[in-house]
Formats: structure tokens, sequence, C-alpha cells
């Protein structure tokens, strides 16, 4: 399913835009809420807030799944883009996100396509192009390794920023280390960024006479077959691994299994292309420094539609990475490696290790020699400091007094311990078990199911998965709460952006029946705050609000307070509402007035604190009763921020 979404860059509030608005249409292979995909947007968003981009800036995506679905690529690429030529018009600038947007674009033959504007990012300088029809045996299928930088000069390319694989540096690093080893086995999995990888691999490696090819294809191996294969290889090979997460069944694999295919050979040598299996496999390799280029895509945008000047895509230097564990126990060497290299898994020296002890010990010296002189010093006046001494006697007794409670307090914070430990396996176990549950259906051989049903089935697993994930982030967040971890990061931030930003993250999910919006009579406004916890202040009463709300509204509306350098912000819905009794229980830990409503019952209590950290008030209006409302109270400027 597409999943659209227009922000204006000026601060506005979010509204649809028609073709007509010679829009910058980003296309991303993926569900944005994908989180490489979402840091991207949003970086993207940001720079072009900050340069005062006049376009509306569009969000589209071809909702790329695995490489069997490779075949729709480009239908559903065209229908996405076609409503932006309509009417004689077209997109300002179309901006790719991720190999197989990339792919799909690049592999139309439309003239309006070549004719328009394009921005390339987050995947490889070489791509393939896809099939015209879905006869090819994508198994057997060898297609040719394209350049963007160099073989798609028909394509109206204006700037970007890729990776480039450089085989030949990872070749010449092997040789590095095994001049005498003759059979490379190259690795690559059942995706597209699989196959490009290969494709780059096989034509860069030809005709290379120092090893002996061959490779492990994830389009026709499982993960137990490779295991298997990478088991029996001998003391003459080595591997170089291109990519791995999805083998010939077309499941994503989880992180763990490169564990699991690295302990299987540990004296096999691996190196890689891409940094997978870094830090506990592979040995090292040459490969980019990958980062967030939402803001470089952003920059080549506007710097185009200002000047008109076109640019090829940038490519992102790479750099020499090695692991010292796999080093060492391979009994490899760095002396003589002339190239600068990073380092993982360095050991620690053990000044370094046991500063604090060293210095815990030098402090205990330092307080011992102190107690030692204070304690000459009182021998020699002991006749002056005798009434002292008896003021003291009543102070240790306060202070026993004060133990005592304090061994009182650690039992209660024993018992409520227990008491979240117990909270804590039964918010847990309820979305785990029904992962399991359904996972165990999807896989059983023995239960025939429809694909309506695995479809549904899927949902679930996802849907539980988020509410996992959920889970585990607010107790990291209370966690830093508990222990006084919680850092903000204060900057000036334009708070009617924020609430616009909130509500259209909040609608990027419809629900049926019930309509998001904001009200607000302010055009900007600049406060001193921590943006992104505010934001997650916003989004948990507006995510809190739909659960609660059937039918009707969710209103986020922005006022100053009329007594105090300060803005109010309320949240209001036309759901279930909440009693008068129950208005500051809501805050509590893992309190949820419904049992049935999905959440861990830690987000208001999240929100409360970190509003009061921000020197606000966050409270439940009781006067209200045609539904809930939720309002807190921000100062303008903080103290910190002054």
């Amino acid at each position: 399913m597409l999943v659209a979404w227009t922000a204006l860059v000026h601060g506005k509030t979010a509204e649809a835009k028609t073709a007509e608005d010679n829009s910058v249409v980003i296309v991303s292979s993926y569900n944005p809420d994908v989180k490489s995909i979402n840091e991207n947007v949003a970086a993207f968003y940001e720079e072009c807030t900050r340069r005062k981009l006049p376009n509306t800036v569009a969000l589209e995506d071809i909702h790329a799944q695995n490489l069997p679905d490779c075949f729709n690529w480009k239908h559903r690429m065209w229908g996405v883009l076609k409503k932006y030529y309509e009417n004689g018009k077209k997109p300002a600038v179309i901006v790719l996100l991720g190999n197989e947007a990339n792919t799909a674009f690049f592999s139309l033959d439309r003239p309006e396509l070549k004719a328009t504007p394009v921005v390339t990012g987050m995947g490889s300088a070489t791509l393939i192009k896809l099939p015209d029809n879905d006869t090819i045996d994508l198994k057997q299928w060898n297609p040719k390794a394209y350049d963007i930088t160099k073989d798609l000069k028909d394509y109206n390319i204006v700037g970007g920023r890729l990776y480039r694989y450089d085989i030949k540096k990872n070749l010449e690093l092997i040789r590095y280390f095994y001049p005498k080893r003759d059979t490379l086995v190259f690795i690559s999995d059942n995706t597209l960024g699989g196959l490009a990888m290969r494709a780059t691999f096989a034509a860069q490696a030809e005709g290379n006479t120092k090893f002996h090819i061959k490779y492990i294809d994830g389009r026709a191996f499982t993960f137990l077959d490779i295991n298997d294969y990478l088991a029996n290889l001998g003391d003459g090979s080595l591997l170089l691994v291109g990519t791995w997460r999805i083998d010939s069944s077309n499941r994503f694999l989880v992180r763990n299994t490169t564990y699991t295919l690295g302990a299987n050979n540990p004296q096999l040598p691996a190196f890689t292309l891409s940094d997978v299996g870094m830090g506990h496999w592979t040995v090292g390799g040459y490969s980019p420094k990958y980062h967030t280029m939402g803001k470089y895509l952003a920059d080549d945008v506007a710097d185009f539609l200002k000047t008109g000047s076109k640019k090829m895509p940038t490519i992102v230097p790479n750099k020499y990475i090695f692991d010292h564990d796999r080093l060492e126990m391979l009994g490899l060497s760095l002396n003589g490696f002339m190239q600068e290299y990073k380092m993982v898994n360095e050991p620690v020296s053990p000044l370094e290790e046991y500063k604090m002890t060293i210095l815990g010990v030098l402090g205990l010296i330092v307080i011992l020699t102190c107690s030692l002189l204070t304690s000459l010093t009182f021998l020699k006046k002991s006749k002056k400091l005798q009434k002292e001494l008896i003021v003291h006697g009543k102070e240790l007794e306060q202070m026993k007094e004060t133990a005592e409670e304090a061994m009182l307090a650690a039992e209660e914070a024993n018992m409520m311990k227990s008491r979240f430990i117990a909270d804590m396996s039964h918010e847990i176990r309820t979305p785990l078990n029904a992962v399991i549950g359904f996972a165990q259906v999807l896989t059983s051989t023995a239960i025939e199911t429809s694909d309506a049903e695995k479809a549904e089935f899927g949902k679930l697993i996802m849907l539980n998965s988020e509410l996992l994930l959920k889970l585990v982030n607010d107790i990291l967040d209370i966690s830093k709460i508990d222990t006084g971890r919680l850092q903000l990061e204060i900057k000036k931030v334009d708070i009617v952006q924020l609430c616009n930003q909130a509500a259209v993250s909040a609608s990027a999910i419809p629900k049926p029946g019930v309509e998001i919006r904001t009200e607000t009579s302010l055009d900007s406004l600049l406060i001193d705050t921590d943006k992104n916890r505010l934001l997650q202040v916003m989004s948990n009463l507006l995510n809190n609000a739909k659960k609660c709300t059937e039918k009707g509204s969710i209103t986020i509306r922005l006022e100053l307070s009329d007594e105090e350098d300060a803005v109010i912000v309320s949240v209001t819905d036309t759901g279930c509402g909440i009693p008068k009794e129950k208005a500051e229980a809501v805050f509590e830990r893992f309190k949820k007035l419904d049992a049935f409503k999905q959440g861990t019952g830690l987000g208001l209590a999240i929100s409360r604190s970190i509003i009061e950290q921000l020197d606000g008030r966050i409270w439940v209006d009781t006067t209200y009763t045609g539904g809930a409302r939720f309002i807190f109270s921000h100062p303008i400027h903080t103290p910190e921020a002054k």
C-alpha cells in the first residue's frame, strides 16, 4: 500500500497539494516508517526548512519487498509518479531513496521521466536494470551492472550521494594478508542489493588470475546450505562477504545468523565489502562510510532549483576497518600496513580499564590520611572538645535513626523492583506470545492457511513486534528518568512547526472516522526546548487520543499563556473520556484505564517527567466532558538557554 505525505517547508501546517505546485517528490524503496528512511527524510525536511525551499515536498514509496517482488517495482514507480505529470505538469525534482527505488526508476524507459531532474541517494553507484517480463528465472538471472555516474547519461541526473563498493581494494587487502591462498568465495544474499553486488564483483573480478572464484548465492542457498558449505571449506580458501539478510526461502534472517556462520568455521578468514559481520565474524574490509545523507540530498535539490546547475552524484568515501580480536585469533598483523584504518574490539589498556578503581584507591588514601591528621588534632585538644563529643554522640544517634530509615527505604525499593519485574513479565509476555504463536502458524506445514490469513497473521506479528519495541523504548526512558540520566538538549525550536509535525506523524496511519487537526493563531514562535523530547510528549498524547477515539476529531491546540512567559498546548479528543477521580492516576506507571487497549501504561508517566524537567506542568482538564483533554504548559525561555 502506498504511503503519501506532503509538508510545506515554511513551517505551515501540512496539507495536500496537486501537481500544479511543482513539487519536489521523494520516492523511497520502503515504508517511510523504516528507521533508515525515516532518519533521512527527517534530515531532508529539516534542511529544506532551514534553506526556505519554496516548493512543496511530497513523499511516496514503492513498498519494495523481497527479490521475487521486483517484477512489480517498475509498475509501482510509475503508479506513484504519474499523478505529478497530469495536465502537462511535472515535478521540479524527483529524489530517489534506496537501491530498489533507484533501480525501478532507471529501469523505466519513459521520456517524461528521463526529462525530469533527479537526485539519487541511499544506494550503490552500481545498479542493475529490472527485466521487462516476469518469465525470467531469478535464480539463474545474471544481469549487467551499470554505473549511475557513467552509464545513464540519457537521464537528467542533477545530484545525489551514493556508495561505491571497491572490489579491487578488497582483493588487494586479502592478498596482503594471504598471498598464497588461491580460492576466494564471494557471498551475496537473495536481495536486489545482493544481486547488484554479485554483478559488480563478477564484472570487476573477471580476468583475475590470482584467485579461483566461487560464489555462495543467497538466491539458491538456504542458511543451512551455506552453513554446511562453509564448514567444508579447506585451508586454501578465503571468504568475501557482500551482504547477508535474506536466503533462498525469502525470509529475513536475524543478525545472529552471521554469528552462527562465523562460529561454524572460525579459522576461515572472512572479509567484508559492506561492514556485514564486522565485530564478530569478518577480519576487516574496505567499505563505505555509511551515514544519514538526507541533508546533503536536500542541499543538491536546493542548489539545482536556485542555480539550475547539475552535477553527478557524490561518491561517499570508503575506509579500512579491522577487528582486533579476529586479527589476533588468525595471527595477522598490521605492521607495515601504511593506510589509515579504524579498529573495533580494540583492548583497553589496564590504566584505562581500572581508571576508576585507581582513582577510588587514591581517594581512599587521601581520606585516610586526612582522618589520621584529624585524629591527632583531636587527641591534642581532647579536653577542649569534650562538650563537642557529647554533641557528636547525639548526632550519631540521629545518624543511626537515619540509617534505619534508609534500610526501610531499601526494603521498599526491593518491593518496588519485584512489582516492576512482575509487571514487565506480563507486559512483555503478551505481545511476545502473539508473535511466537502466529509465527508458528505461518511456518507450520501441518496447518493450511490462505494468503489472506497469512497477510493478517503477518500484520498481527508486526503490530505486536512494534508494541514490544515501544515497551522496550519506554523502559529505557523510565530507566534514564530514575537514574537521572535523561539529558535534555535545549535549543531554539519553532513550536508551531513542531505541533504541525506531531499532527502529520499521527495522521501517517489514519484511523477511519477520526480527523486529526491543528489549531493556533500563531504563524511561528521560537521557544527554548528539547525538540525530540517535546515531540515525544505530543506524539504520546496524540496516540493515546487515537486509541480512545472511535469517531470524531482529535485537536492539538497551541496558545500563549495569559499570565506568564509560557505557551499552553492541549490535545482534545471526542473519545471515551477520563473520570475525574482517575485524572491523577493516569500519570502513574503501568496505569491503564482500559486493559484491552494496546500500550504499556508508561507513556503518560514518561511525558510528565519530560514536561516537569522542561520546567512545565501537565494535567487532565476535568471540566471538559466531550471526551478527554490533556494540557501542558511550557516556558518560552528557560534559564539554561538565556
